[in-house]
């Protein structure tokens, strides 16, 4: 990932590094549908990719991307990892981008 570029020679902050990487992440298409899908209930990749028509691994590479920021909570059941919503981070991300945009 780029570095975030200084102004008026500072660093931005953590919290503005942590909601750019957020806004990234969600501003894929793939992504916010898989994030829409999930709301509705826990689904396994398997069936992800069957009612998005992604390809698997399109699918297991974007669910990646999604835990990486903790969007995503994973149970195993057997052999099969089933994936849900992760509704109290999205909740801090959205009051962490508030709280940046002074609103």
């Amino acid at each position: 990932m780029k570095k975030a570029v200084k102004k008026n020679g500072k660093q931005p902050d953590k919290q503005f590094l942590e909601v750019n990487k957020f806004l990234k992440i969600v501003s894929d298409e793939n992504r916010l549908r898989i994030l829409v899908l999930l709301e509705k209930g826990s689904l396994n990749v398997t069936d992800i990719h069957s009612k998005l028509k992604l390809p698997q691994n399109l699918t297991s590479h974007h669910i990646s991307k999604l835990k990486s920021v903790d969007l995503l909570v994973e149970k195993r059941e057997g052999t099969f990892r089933h994936y849900s919503v992760n509704a109290k981070k999205i909740k801090e991300y959205n009051q962490m981008f508030l709280k940046l945009m002074n609103v």
